[in-house]
């Protein structure tokens, strides 16, 4: 595959970021292609509107890999862009160049041109669109034109992963373009398959195209393996998960905890990803909002007990934001930054900022009893048990901790998209994740919900002035600025990136040619077998 996606939560919002190809796991042999087989394949909640230029859900990209291509793909093991949409390009900080191939055609029938995919770019722009890909895709300050078959986009100041960042936007046709609503529930793109039928909470049916010739690894519409049909079932459980796998009523899945051990048999690719991340929310008025309270609830915590609880024994603490393989930064950026667990440091801290304990050790302020909301993901036994231990440990430290647990829909209706910002003070399960460090001011920095996506009010100046500081060089520099802008994230305890899980996606009768990045497979890569 090679596309680009954020997953922002345990698979929550998506936007462009580095996908692995290549490289594979389990039992694999000799392989015999099917000729128009069906290919089953499960995400864990439902994908929402399905518009590539409106949404961010990662599910909402896994479902758009099947009916939309990228002007890029990118090398797993170098990180170089390979062609895809497009057959070659120039870049320099604040000028980027596609040429595209002339070749290209819509699902029906119809050419996609330069001025296609500037006509998408320019839509991102608009402000009256409201996407969220401004900025985290395009930059603000960008202007897109087309002549003859080239795309090119300038912006005013540098922007050091333009390349990158626009060359992942999954890319629509111009019927989509005037009537975004018609792909909400629908597909109209350049990629190799179509959506046919929705049933809400279910499943997505697609159909493959005619005429697709231009895939990454030389995937056509003919390629031997390449399925007639696509479904895509909405599975949250990960046990359920695994019982259809082995009854071969899914072909590919991730599964996750003890389920992995009836999977021994089975063919399966590495897909790591953050397995927890601990927000709190800085919006006025809550206990979080105080550097002290965030730094005494941390010391609290036994990150590395943590980390064994939530990844069920097989997982390693995080050192970055950074966990989709290939990234185009590698550095530590938590060593040395969080607080060290210790609990009696931990209600040193809360004293110091003037929380007491009164009756039944519950700590209060100005007569305010201090009172966490614990906004938790409750798919897994691992998750729910890590929530537990989180709760205990901060009871312990004398607070009221409330736990609200659900699926992921629940985490982002109650966190990110809540009409409501007050109604939750930290969460476990709402995880940034990419391999593209330039993907995550827009959620950590600029105006809160509901005018903006900085869903946690976060205000750290360092980090804003470190990352606009990384956007305008190149290389090793950018990197290093990047590293810096996330090490104000955790010295000031903003958010804690907890864990990393080495994630498998499993397969039955089918395999693919690209690796999986947090459970994102491109339609083009799939191969059905005998």
């Amino acid at each position: 595959m090679n596309q680009r996606c954020i997953a922002l939560a345990a698979l929550v919002l998506a936007g462009p970021a580095l996908a692995a190809c290549s490289g594979s796991g389990g039992n694999k042999g000799p392989r015999d292609f099917a000729v128009d087989g069906a290919f089953s394949v499960a995400v864990d909640s439902d994908p929402g509107d399905l518009n590539p230029l409106v949404t961010n859900l990662v599910n909402a990209q896994i479902v758009g890999m099947y009916s939309y291509d990228t002007l890029i793909s990118l090398d797993t093991k170098t990180s170089e862009p390979q062609p895809f949409l497009a057959e070659s390009w120039t870049e320099s900080p604040s000028e980027v160049t596609y040429t595209l191939r002339n070749d290209i055609t819509c699902a029906d029938g119809t050419s996609f041109t330069a001025q296609t995919a500037a006509d998408n770019l320019n839509w991102i722009l608009d402000p009256v669109n409201q996407s969220p890909r401004l900025e985290s895709v395009v930059p603000s300050d960008a202007t897109v034109t087309a002549e003859g078959n080239v795309l090119k986009v300038t912006t005013t100041k540098p922007r050091s992963s333009m390349l990158y960042d626009l060359g992942g936007q999954q890319m629509v046709c111009e019927g989509a373009l005037a009537d975004p609503t018609s792909v909400s529930a629908g597909s109209d793109g350049t990629g190799p398959f179509v959506i046919d039928k929705i049933v809400a909470g279910d499943s997505i049916t697609l159909t493959r195209r005619d005429g697709y010739t231009w895939g990454p690894k030389d995937s056509t519409s003919s390629t031997p393996g390449m399925p007639k049909t696509v479904t895509i079932k909405i599975v949250p459980s990960p046990s359920t998960r695994a019982n259809l796998l082995l009854s071969g009523q899914l072909n590919a899945a991730m599964v996750s905890g003890n389920d992995e051990a009836r999977l021994s048999q089975l063919d399966w690719q590495p897909s790591p990803a953050i397995s927890g991340m601990i927000t709190y929310n800085h919006l006025e008025g809550l206990p979080t909002a105080a550097t002290e309270v965030r730094t005494a609830l941390t010391q609290a915590i036994d990150l590395d007990t943590l980390t064994n609880v939530l990844t069920g024994g097989k997982g390693e603490r995080a050192s970055s934001l950074l966990t989709e393989e290939p990234s185009l930064c590698t550095y530590n950026s938590v060593e040395g930054t969080l607080p060290t667990y210790d609990g009696e440091a931990a209600a040193r801290t809360l004293e110091a900022a003037g929380y007491t304990s009164g009756a039944g050790g519950v700590r209060t302020k100005d007569g305010k009893a201090l009172q966490i909301t614990l906004v938790y993901d409750n798919s897994t036994d691992t998750r729910s048990a890590a929530a537990e231990y989180v709760a205990k440990q901060w009871k312990s430290l004398g607070a009221e901790v409330t736990l609200q647990g659900g699926d992921e829909s629940y985490v982002i209706s109650s966190t990110f998209s809540s009409e409501d910002p007050s109604r939750w003070t930290a969460t476990l399960g709402l995880n940034l994740q990419s391999g593209a460090p330039g993907v995550f001011p827009q959620y950590l920095t600029g105006p809160t919900a509901p005018e903006g996506t900085n869903f946690a009010s976060i205000r750290n100046d360092d980090y804003a002035r470190h990352a606009a500081l990384a956007v305008g060089l190149t290389g090793d520099a950018a990197c290093g600025e990047w590293a810096k802008a996330e090490e104000a994230l955790f010295k000031s305890v903003d958010l804690i990136p907890v864990s990393v899980t080495p994630f498998k996606m499993y397969f039955n009768g089918a395999e693919s040619v690209s690796q999986p990045a947090g459970g994102i497979l491109p339609g083009s890569a799939i191969r059905v077998l005998k």
